[in-house]
């Protein structure tokens, strides 16, 4: 089986290594620092695909006579796979002596539901006496990844320029003899999108010949771009054809471009006439979106997704050209932030719907703020947290405070003891109806004993009447 080109022309020196020269430059100081005894912080590579992160990561390992112990994303998600696996990478040498370096590959792949991987990937950055290196494509679309780049040095992979890729690619042909045209590299190298990796592989299935017109067949790459830098050229966008193709190349949805527009159209237009044009092309989108909801008409979906973002481009009257620092929907961080919060709120409108015979909703929406009245009176919140059988969180809620303060286990203790106090009275009372039954009962079964008992008759002789006999 032929050897991939990816494998086949896999950098052996720094040199070698295509693209992203400051990157390399940074990381080759890093891994002297690591061989001369400075420990340095961990590194997170970050960037489009093909870009080559871990390229490079196994470039530094190999290069400095470091091992190698690698995780993927589907490794990362259980907190006792990489403490068994990479947290004994992290401490110490190798069985050969030499240094090892922990890859952990495609972090960004962590998902809501993992099971405490972020938290161990975050005690081996803190702790490792080995140097490490994390990947990832996107480091701010998952809040997850926070912590971990807090506590990494960030190092940016940019996209490869297409003449770069060029030279490389024509690099490899005169080394496998593959007959080219420059002008077919450098449309094959275009098509490509920065992605070297991809490039490699289109110029295998074109080993016969690249020219313009074999270039046509392979055709380009649909890539997703991350959205900061939809963003940009949503923005800055000259045409309206730049901002749509921008946006259908979002790795986000609709829904979620429109909150990062609304959040950033104050960072990039720095002048009033465009910050309220921006905006009041954004409120015709949300028109449109009402409407779509109204009338479950998602014909109307275009107009919508076409003024959020070509609309608030072409805006503008003014032209930016700065670096723009784009903010997460601050929306979006609250909603995150509060799930617990509105978790919470949630069950105690159930709780006390179920005592007042009301749908959850209806609590939160006309009793809650009166409950929350109730409470601030010392006697009443006692009483309504043993109706309702709140536990101290809910009670904290409706104080407005910690479930740790004072005030809150004052109220809890006092509701407890009254939870007990009025079982024990039930208790007594069931036991009281108990009591009068039973004797009830024992008064009833008397009574038809009694009834049921034979009246004693003499037997009368015979000839001889009752009467004759008295006398």
């Amino acid at each position: 089986m032929a050897e991939l080109f990816t494998d086949k022309f896999f950098p052996k020196t720094f040199e070698e290594f295509v693209g992203n020269t400051e990157s390399v430059s940074f990381v080759r100081r890093w891994a002297d620092a690591w061989n001369s005894g400075t420990n340095g912080k961990p590194l997170l590579f970050y960037g489009q695909t093909g870009n080559g992160k871990t390229c490079l990561a196994l470039l530094v390992a190999k290069l400095s006579g470091w091992d190698l112990f690698e995780l993927n994303a589907s490794d990362l998600r259980s907190k006792d796979t990489i403490e068994k696996l990479a947290g004994a990478a992290s401490q110490g040498s190798s069985l050969s002596g030499r240094r090892r370096l922990i890859l952990l590959d495609e972090v960004d792949g962590l998902q809501a539901r993992d099971r405490g991987g972020a938290g161990a990937i975050l005690s081996i950055l803190r702790e490792s006496k080995n140097p490490v290196i994390l990947t990832a494509n996107d480091i701010y679309a998952n809040q997850k990844l926070s912590p971990l780049r807090q506590s990494s040095e960030l190092v940016q992979f940019k996209k490869i320029n297409y003449l770069s890729i060029a030279k490389r690619l024509g690099e490899i042909c005169e080394k496998e003899s593959i007959p080219f045209d420059p002008e077919g590299l450098k449309e094959l190298a275009k098509n490509s999108a920065g992605d070297l990796r991809s490039a490699l592989l289109d110029l295998q299935a074109l080993a016969g010949g690249v020219s313009a017109e074999s270039v046509k067949l392979v055709g380009g790459r649909n890539r997703r771009e991350n959205v900061f830098s939809v963003l940009q050229r949503i923005f800055r966008a000259k045409t309206f054809g730049e901002a749509q193709k921008a946006r259908f190349e979002s790795e986000v949805s609709q829904d979620l471009l429109e909150k990062w527009v609304e959040e950033n159209i104050p960072v990039e237009f720095t002048k009033q006439e465009d910050l309220a044009s921006g905006f009041d092309y954004l409120s015709k989108a949300s028109v449109f979106s009402g409407r779509i909801f109204r009338r479950q008409n998602y014909v109307l979906m275009k107009y919508a997704s076409d003024l959020s973002t070509a609309g608030v481009a072409l805006s503008r009257n003014n032209d930016y050209h700065s670096w723009a620092k784009y903010q997460f929907p601050r929306m979006l961080r609250i909603l995150s932030s509060n799930r617990a919060q509105r978790a919470l709120k949630t069950g105690l409108c159930k709780k006390i719907g179920e005592q007042t015979h009301s749908s959850s909703k209806e609590v939160m929406a006309h009793d809650l703020a009166f409950i929350k009245m109730l409470f601030e009176n010392k006697a009443m919140a006692p009483n309504l947290a043993a109706a309702f059988e709140l536990d101290e969180k809910e009670i904290a809620f409706l104080l407005g405070t910690k479930p740790e303060t004072k005030k809150v286990k004052t109220v809890f203790g006092e509701a407890q003891l009254l939870r007990e106090k009025s079982i024990f009275e039930k208790r007594k009372a069931l036991a009281g109806v108990e009591e009068k039954l039973l004797k009830q009962i024992e008064a009833r079964k008397s009574e038809t004993e009694t009834q049921e008992e034979p009246e004693m008759q003499e037997p009368e002789e015979e000839g001889i009447s009752k009467q004759t006999r008295l006398f």
